[in-house]
């Protein structure tokens, strides 16, 4: 599992606010279809299913916000770890999250 710590700066409401607009925009460059997207307080579990080519391949974790920081926990395909890396998903994802909660 991946997991992913960054500091919002902002309050927990604003950042939900930016994360639940935004979901597919975390993962930009892909298709992506939002399978789940569920709150229930200041977690959000999501589930989605991304395309790269002619591959379909779910990914699913959950967000959680707390008062400092957004954590996102995410289960990667083996494909992607294969082909693409968890490391270079991970920058994607941190800097993607980082651009929402400036916006």
């Amino acid at each position: 599992m991946m997991t992913i710590i960054i500091a919002h700066n902002t309050t927990p409401e604003k950042a939900i606010e930016a994360i639940d607009r935004s979901l597919t925009r975390l993962f930009e460059g892909m298709q992506v279809t939002v399978q789940k997207k569920q709150w229930n307080g200041r977690t959000m579990e999501f589930a989605i299913t991304t395309k790269l080519g002619f591959i379909s391949l779910p990914v699913s974790g959950t967000i959680v916000v707390d008062d400092v920081n957004v954590t996102v926990y995410c289960e990667l395909p083996g494909a992607v770890k294969k082909f693409i890396g968890e490391d270079k998903v991970r920058a994607g994802v941190e800097k993607r999250i980082r651009g929402l909660l400036k916006a």
